[in-house]
This record gives structure tokens, C-alpha cells and sequence, in this order.
């Protein structure tokens, strides 16, 4: 026939490839750039402190497919380059930052404009989360601390504006072994420290 399959085939790929690309591009920029070097800055800041002596159960970070309603995307991953942004926490760390784990979801409602979120997380040799969070606090202007969840820990939430894209929201938790950190262009505050603390339990397991 005259080729129903492919121009399925081609409209699909478009939808797959193009579309993305356009609808995210504002917001893929902020959060390889802005959202990169908010990452590394919370590292540092771990790394600063020195407080390594913490106890507590032992905790493995992992990246599922799915997050409730959102969706793993890796070829948002590739345009907002998690590989990189990993190996750079990894060597921000000097070594504190092990088995780091990132990953890009994206939740599509129906009639609703989507959302993305990045996570980034990884162990750490027993950090004070006190005061790793005072320390984070302190510095990032803004800063409220919130709620852990349920696993415990330490919380904060800071908000920023950008040229690119407006107002976008960060929240980052740590506890006695693992540090994890959220990222979105699209929630305030408030609505980050609710997503953060329902997906923690799907990304934080410990170690039987």
C-alpha cells in the first residue's frame, strides 16, 4: 500500500525526537546548567564540612523506571548530560560521593502541561545531616528546611529565579550514609518538598 506503516513510523519519530527538544529546551538548559551547578554546590558544601561520623542503618540509592506518576525519559538524560553532571559530583566529593545515581523523569497528565524533575543522589561516609543542613541553609539565600519523610534525615528547599526559565525549586536531603537531591523548573517550593518525600522511599531502600 502507499506506506501507512512508515508514515506512522516517521510521525512517531518526530513526536520522539523533535518534540522535546522544543517543548523542553528552556527548561533542559536551566537544568544542565543551573541545576548542574546547584548540585555541585551542595557537594561542596558536604565536603566542607568534614563531618563524617554519622551511624545508622545502611541505604543503597537506585533510579526506577518509574516514580508514581512520572516516567523515566533517558533522552531528556542525554540533553540535560546526567553522565557528566555524575562523573563531576564524583570528583567534586574528592572521593566522599560514592555510587551516585542520577536520572530525568517527565509526568504527562492529560490536558496538562508536563513536568520534569531531576534527581541526583548518591552515599556518603556517614555525614552529620544537622549540620550538613544549617551548613546549606546558611548559604543557599532563601533556604527553608522541611520535612525528611519517614526515612529520617535532614530536608531543605530553596527556590531561584533564573533569566531562562523563572522561578525553579531545589530540595535536598541527607541522612546518616546518603545524600539525594531534587530539582524542578516547574513546582514551587512547597509542591518539590511534597513530590521529594514520596518518591524517597522508591529511591532510598536499605541495605538487607
Amino acid at each position: 500500500g502507499p506506506g501507512p506503516g512508515r508514515g506512522r513510523g516517521s510521525s512517531r519519530g518526530r513526536r520522539r525526537a523533535r518534540r522535546p527538544s522544543r517543548r523542553w529546551s528552556g527548561r533542559i538548559r536551566w537544568l544542565a546548567a543551573g541545576g548542574g551547578a546547584v548540585v555541585l554546590a551542595v557537594v561542596a558544601v558536604i565536603v566542607a564540612l568534614g563531618v563524617f561520623g554519622g551511624s545508622g542503618p545502611a541505604h543503597v540509592l537506585v533510579t526506577p523506571a518509574k516514580l508514581g506518576a512520572y516516567v523515566r525519559r533517558p533522552q531528556l538524560e542525554q540533553q540535560v548530560g546526567v553522565k557528566q553532571l555524575r562523573r563531576e559530583v564524583t570528583a567534586k566529593s574528592a572521593g566522599q560521593a560514592r555510587h551516585v545515581v542520577s536520572a530525568v523523569y517527565e509526568d504527562s497528565p492529560a490536558g496538562k502541561t508536563p513536568q520534569i524533575m531531576l534527581f541526583i543522589g548518591g552515599n556518603l561516609s556517614g555525614t552529620s545531616p544537622g549540620a550538613f543542613i544549617s551548613s546549606f541553609a546558611g548559604q543557599a539565600k532563601g533556604a527553608k528546611l522541611t520535612s525528611a519523610g519517614p526515612l529520617g534525615g535532614q530536608a531543605a528547599c530553596v527556590g531561584a529565579q533564573t533569566s531562562v526559565m523563572g522561578s525553579v525549586a531545589l530540595c535536598t536531603w541527607v541522612d546518616n550514609d546518603t545524600f539525594g537531591l531534587v530539582a524542578s523548573p516547574a513546582m514551587n517550593i512547597s509542591q518539590l518538598a511534597a513530590q521529594m518525600r514520596a518518591i524517597r522511599p522508591q529511591v532510598e531502600h536499605m541495605v538487607r
